[in-house]
């Protein structure tokens, strides 16, 4: 049977709930995240609280970078290609388009760093050549790996793409071992660098035949360039308010200066990751939703397109509970059992953290289906607001830096959560 057939086929049957390979990717991020923080205890407990600090803005700037400039691609290929392989056309020219766009933002980015250099240097790393070259490098990999991403979602090729993730964080954690003997941010610098293009190369070589088959079907209607960038330049912003609420904290705390800027940062990240468990697990359901429900808006299933989307969201709104009461019971303790004991914090500060990170699930499940549905504009404004609320609580609360931090995060995401769900409920009473 063709790829074609198969798409029609499953549309045909459908399952009650549209998230195949669900199960399965968030299995991976599951392992993934597990590898995350084995990359990170190690990190935290082989250098000073300092040096993990510009570990911890490394890992921010190198994933707000990337989610903002190769998110959007990822998404317009998944979505691209299972719309095309629905209806029935090629979708050979979503690559080239895509491929177009990925040189033109590499040759961008290239420019940019040569530009800031300096200022990326001296700000964020404080005089380390080779952490911001590690931020090039990493940055440039982590495109080729979402582009991957992209593609073997948008095929439905579900273990390949788990591949992606489970490669991702073996390639970190085994270039981080040296670690062990020699406590150098350098080496953690080229983990974190490491890891994007190494996680991608043996799945996208395995799949490579799925991949040619891209160029079967019909080529009556061919995809441009333009069509590309419609759908990217809203999804840009969502990524990029995205990642300034998940990866975002570290960088304001050192922003902000001080002369402990670098400990606190270090704080706040241990405490982020430590609540960002659920949200390792969705990037897994994030990557089968866009094109489960791109199928499901192509075949006109509008029924079972809403279903999908409410029963995740209920699911999520159940969890937010489970994830705030856990922040705070076991919270700090877990905080100095895994980071050691420099790392404190509130159980107050943990539940917000919690609450945040509860409601970014809901947030990104709706963002997913505004997406799905070619709504971006509307998404990206939400997104937009509640990027500029998370900045402005911060900087007006008072208090350690840990709580204007969690204040700001929970606030930002309740808002974003409340307002994308307006915007859904309205497009869903349309269809």
């Amino acid at each position: 049977m063709s790829t074609h057939a198969a798409s029609v086929d499953a549309v045909a049957k459908p399952r009650r709930l549209e998230l195949t390979g669900a199960g399965l990717l968030s299995g991976a991020m599951a392992g993934a995240g597990l590898l995350a923080y084995a990359f990170h205890i190690l990190a935290a407990r082989t250098l000073t609280t300092s040096d993990y600090g510009q570990v911890a803005a490394l890992w921010a700037a190198l994933f707000i970078g990337v989610v903002v400039l190769f998110r959007p691609l990822e998404q317009t290929t998944a979505r691209s290609i299972a719309d095309r392989l629905t209806r029935g056309e090629e979708a050979a020219t979503v690559l080239r388009s895509v491929a177009i766009v990925y040189l033109c933002v590499l040759a961008a980015l290239a420019i940019a760093t040569a530009l800031a250099w300096g200022t990326l240097t001296d700000r964020l790393f404080l005089g380390s050549d080779f952490m911001t070259a590690m931020l090039v490098v990493g940055i440039a990999g982590y495109g080729v790996q979402y582009v991957g991403r992209g593609i073997l979602g948008g095929l439905r090729w579900f273990h390949g793409l788990s591949g992606i993730h489970l490669g991702d964080g073996v390639i970190r954690l085994l270039v981080a071992l040296p670690l062990v003997a020699l406590g150098s941010k350098e080496v953690a610098a080229a983990a974190l660098a490491a890891a994007g293009i190494g996680g991608a190369i043996a799945p996208l070589w395995h799949g490579r035949r799925q991949i040619a088959g891209l160029r079967d079907g019909s080529d009556d209607e061919r995809f441009h360039l333009r069509a590309a960038l419609r759908f990217a330049a809203p999804a840009s912003v969502i990524a990029g308010s995205d990642q300034l609420l998940v990866n975002g904290a570290p960088l304001l705390v050192i922003g902000a200066g001080g002369t402990e800027a670098s400990k606190a940062a270090a704080v706040v990240f241990a405490a982020t990751m430590l609540v960002r468990v659920p949200v390792f697990l969705f990037s897994g359901v994030a990557g089968s939703i866009l094109p489960n429900l791109t199928r499901l808006n192509a075949a006109e299933d509008h029924a079972r397109f809403v279903s999908t989307v409410r029963r995740v969201c209920v699911v999520f709104a159940a969890a937010t509970i489970g994830i705030v009461v856990a922040a705070a019971a076991f919270g700090p303790t877990g905080m100095r059992l895994l980071y050691g004991s420099e790392y404190t914090a509130p159980a107050a500060d943990l539940a917000l953290l919690g609450l945040g990170a509860g409601c970014y699930l809901a947030s990104a499940t709706i963002s997913q289906a505004l997406l799905a549905l070619a709504r971006g504009l509307k998404a990206a404004a939400a997104w937009t607001a509640s990027a500029g609320l998370f900045v402005a609580v911060y900087a007006l609360a008072s208090g350690a830096e840990l709580h204007r931090i969690s204040l700001a995060v929970a606030v930002a995401m309740a808002v974003d959560a409340v307002l994308l769900a307006v915007l859904f409920a309205r497009r869903a009473r349309r269809a």
